[in-house]
Parts: structure tokens; C-alpha cells; sequence
């Protein structure tokens, strides 16, 4: 009876231990993630891991990278999900710096994960993010505006400037960082009360421009309808006169010697001796 006790006992702690070791040879990969297996004794794999549950050896662990869409999100305001304000400030092709809000949809590319991870000598995928690629963004994205003019930031080609940048950025990262960039953006600029002078100056300065190039537009139309009705009114004039010409000379080829004649003879009837010297006139002698 006490050797069949201890039996039971001595299985059951052998079972507990097995099932910790098991349980610790489980990882679970979330949604949206794969993994990269390691181990100090046999290096990295090359197999990296799906999301789901997976059976590891004890000696491997596994740093995930996310192969979804997330969301970098520097911005003054922590309501647009910045951690407090870490907006930044970008050169422009007229020497100003403006601060910005900027937001850039990134994954990392699955086919370099283990590449990645190498290069980085063991970094997570949030790691990489967080301590290398904030740290020059500021200098990428200043490369792209440095073509552009301050007011182009501000109001301007700001479609363009965020395709330019997105171009930018996914052509540098995916070499640099086995990022993919699917799109990166300035979201708003905050510029200083010296560099809002100067933007609102040269709003007004824009504004009388095309209200000015309006009134020359609408003086051009103006003008424009003002020759047509003038050329129209002449062109009726013109038809008018060339109708009574042509009239005109018709009546004059109507008029011939025998119609002559017979007009002389139709006024002698009625007023004595006369000649016809048109169609329609008569002189009475």
C-alpha cells in the first residue's frame, strides 16, 4: 500500500514536471506577428514561425516582428496615439524649419525577417522602430523638403510632398531596415507666432495675386464678348449691304432696251410725249 502510495506520487511529479517542460516549450505567435527562432548554442534558424502556437526546444527563443500594418504616429497631440509631443522639426528650400506631425503604415518584409534580426543582432522588430528609425526620420524627411518651399508645406503640394516622402522612405528602409513603407505622411505643421506672420503675409500676398489675376480674367472675358458682338453687328451690316448691292444689280440687268421702249409707249398713252429713263421714271416733255 505505501509503495504503490509512493509510486503514484513519484508519477505524478514526474508528470508535473513534464508538462512544465512542455508548457514551457509552447509559444503562442499574436495575429499579425511571426517569430525568429535563436539559441546561444545553435544560432538562428532560418524557419521563421507563422503566427499561431508552436513547439520550440527549451534552449530556442523567438523575437516577433509584426508583418501587419502598423502605425508610427509622431505628433504634438497624444490623442492622435504620439507619446506626448514628439513632432519635429523638417528644412524647406527657403531656409525655414517648421515643426510637423507625421505618421508613416509600415511592416516588416517576411522575406528579410531573419536577415533583419542578424543585422540587428537580436533587436525586436519594436525595438528597431522605436531606436533606430525615430532616430532619422527627421533627417529623411528633410531630405524631401528640402525641395519644397515652406508654403508648399504648409498649404500647398502637400499631396505630392507625401508621395515623395513615401517613396522615399520605402525605397531607404526596406534596404536599411527590411522595412516595408506602405505609406508616410505629414498629418499637420506647427509652425512658431514669427513663422505664422510670415505664413499669414504671404496668404494675403497670394490672395490679392489670383483676385487680381481673376479681374484680369474677367476684364479679358469682358473684352473678348464685347469684339464678337461688335465683328457679329458688323458682319450683319455687311450682309445687309451685300444683299442690296446684289439687288441692285439684278434691277440693273433687268433694265433693257425693250423694256425701255415699252415703258416710253405705256407713257405716251397716258401723259403725252415722254422718255423713259429707268424702269420706273418717266420725264414728261
Amino acid at each position: 500500500m505505501k509503495k504503490g502510495f509512493v509510486g503514484a506520487i513519484s508519477f505524478l511529479v514526474i508528470f508535473i514536471i513534464v508538462a512544465v517542460c512542455v508548457l514551457n516549450c509552447i509559444t503562442r505567435i499574436p495575429n499579425g506577428y511571426n517569430g525568429v527562432q535563436y539559441s546561444m548554442n545553435g544560432g538562428v534558424k532560418d524557419e521563421v514561425l507563422a503566427q499561431g502556437w508552436h513547439l520550440v526546444a527549451p534552449t530556442v527563443k523567438v523575437k516577433e516582428f509584426t508583418v501587419s500594418n502598423e502605425q508610427l504616429i509622431l505628433s504634438k497631440d497624444s490623442r492622435d496615439g504620439s507619446e506626448g509631443d514628439e513632432s519635429f522639426n523638417v528644412s524647406t528650400a527657403d531656409d525655414a524649419s517648421i515643426a510637423i506631425s507625421f505618421q508613416m503604415s509600415y511592416k516588416f518584409a517576411q522575406e528579410d525577417l531573419v536577415d533583419t534580426y542578424k543585422k540587428f543582432r537580436g533587436m525586436s522588430g519594436e525595438d528597431i522602430v522605436n531606436h533606430r528609425v525615430k532616430a532619422v526620420l527627421k533627417s529623411k524627411i528633410s531630405e524631401v523638403t528640402t525641395d519644397y518651399s515652406m508654403m508648399d508645406i504648409y498649404s500647398g503640394n502637400r499631396s505630392e510632398i507625401n508621395n515623395k516622402i513615401t517613396e522615399y522612405l520605402a525605397k531607404d528602409f526596406k534596404k536599411a531596415y527590411g522595412i516595408d513603407v506602405i505609406d508616410a505622411s505629414i498629418i499637420d505643421v506647427h509652425p512658431d507666432e514669427k513663422l505664422q506672420n510670415t505664413i499669414d503675409s504671404r496668404v494675403k500676398a497670394l490672395q490679392k495675386k489670383q483676385q487680381a489675376q481673376a479681374e484680369q480674367e474677367t476684364a479679358k472675358v469682358e473684352a473678348a464678348t464685347a469684339l464678337i458682338k461688335a465683328q457679329n453687328e458688323a458682319d450683319i451690316e455687311i450682309t445687309k449691304a451685300k444683299a442690296e448691292a446684289d439687288a441692285n444689280k439684278e434691277i440693273a440687268r433687268s433694265i433693257t432696251p425693250e423694256l425701255i421702249k415699252m415703258k416710253e409707249a405705256e407713257a405716251r398713252l397716258k401723259h403725252g410725249w415722254v422718255t423713259v429713263q429707268g424702269t420706273n421714271t418717266a420725264v414728261v416733255r
